[in-house]
């Protein structure tokens, strides 16, 4: 009987008013602990939105300049698609597809609305990684070439590529940041066995 009794008083015994509570150092030190969780997350999601800000923007800023006309990314997938240059292949996909670029850009900003923080950051480095590619590649491959008043303008990949590389550095900050389960472990782990 008298062990039954310990048992349920260890159980039910709530700590006092300035006793920290199991799992916890301190109630100063997980505040802190929130707080620095919070600010990693609002630079995070900072950094990344202007990056898909600017990826968005630049989309929409000329590519190409066609004699005194200058041609925006859609315009440029929209002539490709009815000349049929892209073929039946990937390449055709990924020019059908163009038009759903702000769509696309949307689901890391969905995901974080969800507070799936780390989907959201996953989400934003690889919108930010495809970005990057594409429109790094298509200043790479055009530098330096042009052909009957046909020529890069150099203003919509740039600022498609500067926030690719925002959003990828927030990305990657919002997947494996200071929220990340690994230190989040390790701190409830170093809690447990202090008391």
């Amino acid at each position: 009987m008298m062990w039954t009794r310990r048992k349920t008083e260890r159980v039910f015994d709530t700590p006092h008013i300035n006793e920290p509570r199991f799992g916890e150092v301190g109630g100063t030190a997980t505040a802190m602990d929130h707080l620095q969780v919070l600010r990693g997350r609002v630079v995070s999601c900072l950094i990344g939105g202007i990056g898909l800000t600017l990826v968005i923007v630049g989309s929409f800023l000329p590519w190409v300049i066609s004699g005194t006309v200058r041609r925006s990314s859609y315009a440029i997938v929209g002539v490709v698609d009815r000349l049929g240059i892209a073929g039946d292949g990937i390449v055709a996909i990924l020019v059908a597809s163009w038009p759903f670029v702000g769509v696309l850009c949307m689901t890391p900003v969905i995901a974080a609305c969800l507070r799936w923080w780390r989907t959201s950051g996953l989400l934003g480095a690889l919108v930010g990684l495809a970005a990057g590619v594409f429109s790094f590649g298509i200043v790479l491959v055009t530098a330096g070439t042009s052909g009957l008043s046909v020529r890069l303008d150099p203003i919509g990949p740039a600022v498609m590529a500067a926030g690719s590389i925002l959003l990828l550095c927030g990305g990657c900050a919002l997947a494996v940041g200071v929220g990340s389960p690994i230190r989040q472990q390790r701190g409830r782990n170093n809690a447990n066995f202090q008391q």
